[in-house]
């Protein structure tokens, strides 16, 4: 293992810009089996990750899509907590392009907490690699789900230069994988990158998927906005599009959203001016209120007081440990659609992407909402409840978010995007 901060500088663009980059992520097909190259996985309630290569030679990570930051991490060697058992693990001295900076960073997520130490080291997803990319090897993590290795951060850049440490001879670069990316591999022509899954309906059923639309196959659809047709077990759940934005999954207009200037933490915050559940609960919105566009939680996270209306207006428990409210079955056909403004543009998501209604047989027993609360008073949290909905654009060299309705969406559902 390398001990010296080298060649670190990014490399200069190439002088031919290629296509954009469009990459395929999977579910995983079984417990049983191994990924596909760079299988995606509903890690939890439809969060995607991908099969991310590091060091040399190369081992393989579980990565989860995070665009809350642009930090990335992996369990390094040295955790042994009892949250990191069943991962697995980063050891640089197994790696012969690993660096270590002498650096240490710690990435609060509000219900989950990563101590790491920072390296740099290859990394490869698909066709891309990007040498000398910084990341963290977790040497504590607390509060994570199961199911993955690490965060693959797609948020914007994170000063990683905030501890000092005398042995560290020069500031260590940004770790944002897209701009990374953008700066190393092919020439791109933008750091812009966009996410979509292929899911064509909504509407749960009691298993949690719904019926294809018509025309299509009878194999379930899994949860609008969450999975995909199951036509073919080679048909990807959705994709990763790196370095302009995939204009044939689109239908009709993306709608950008100025987002908020970055401040240095890595996020996509836009402001929000008005949110809703129509015909039940209008919320006072803090005229300063922001809401971070999140891929690595499946919630739609609402600020304190807001929460609390929404919890008493529906009889509703809080499940803490998964950041969400259930309510009692026999209401779910009550719900409405939950309506946000991010800036200029208007969003209304019906029930059928964020609520799980089943047949019971008492009203007593709960139902499960992907409603939860974002640990602020004035702020929100939108996650792929509402997120993978949309074919959701991401663009630092102009600082928007853009929103489009896919190709494969199902008209009439109640989904709705338009300008204010």
């Amino acid at each position: 293992m390398k001990t010296t901060l080298i060649c670190l500088a990014a490399i200069a663009l190439s002088v031919t810009a290629e296509p954009i980059q469009r990459i395929p992520l999977f579910y995983k097909r079984s417990s049983g089996e191994d990924f596909r190259s760079v299988e995606g996985q509903v890690l939890k309630n439809g969060m995607l990750g991908g099969v991310v290569q590091i060091g040399n030679p190369p081992k393989n990570f579980t990565m989860a899509f995070d665009t809350s930051t642009g930090f990335s991490w992996v369990r390094g060697e040295q955790c042994g907590d009892a949250n990191c058992q069943g991962r697995n693990s980063y050891d640089a001295r197994n790696s012969t392009t690993a660096i270590s900076t002498g650096r240490s960073f710690t990435k609060d997520y509000g219900k989950g907490i990563v101590y790491s130490t920072i390296y740099a080291d290859t990394f490869q997803f698909s066709d891309i690699t990007v040498k000398n990319m910084t990341f963290g090897g977790a040497y504590r993590m607390e509060n994570f789900d199961e199911g993955f290795d690490g965060f693959l951060g797609l948020g914007r850049n994170v000063n990683l230069n905030i501890t000092n440490v005398k042995y560290a001879k020069r500031d260590v670069p940004p770790p944002g994988f897209v701009q990374a990316a953008f700066q190393q591999t092919y020439g791109l022509q933008s750091s812009q990158f966009g996410m979509y899954t292929t899911s064509v309906g909504s509407g749960f059923s009691d298993s949690g998927s719904v019926p294809a639309s018509p025309g299509q196959s009878s194999n379930p659809v899994t949860s609008g906005g969450f999975g995909f047709a199951k036509r073919s077990l080679d048909e990807p759940a959705g994709y990763l599009v790196i370095g302009g934005i995939d204009t044939d999954a689109i239908k009709g207009k993306l709608y950008n959203i100025n987002a908020n200037e970055d401040t240095g933490s890595g996020n996509w915050a836009v402001p929000v001016r008005q949110a809703e559940f129509e015909d039940d609960l209008e919320f006072e919105v803090d005229k300063n209120a922001n809401a971070v566009l999140s891929t690595s939680t499946d919630v739609i996270g609402l600020p304190n007081k807001q929460a609390d209306e929404f919890q008493k207006h529906w009889y509703a428990e809080y499940d803490e440990p998964d950041n969400t409210f259930m309510i009692p079955c026999c209401l779910m056909d009550r719900l409405t659609a939950f309506n946000i403004q991010f800036g200029g543009v208007k969003v209304s998501i019906p029930p059928s992407y964020w609520s799980h209604p089943r047949e019971v047989n008492s009203c007593c027993e709960l139902c499960r909402t992907h409603i939860g609360r974002s640990d602020s008073d004035t702020d929100y949290v939108i996650g792929s409840a509402l997120t993978n909905a949309f074919y959701s654009q991401f663009d630092s060299e102009s600082n928007k978010i853009g929103l489009a309705m896919k190709k494969s969406h199902i008209e009439d559902d109640g989904l709705e995007l338009y300008e204010a």
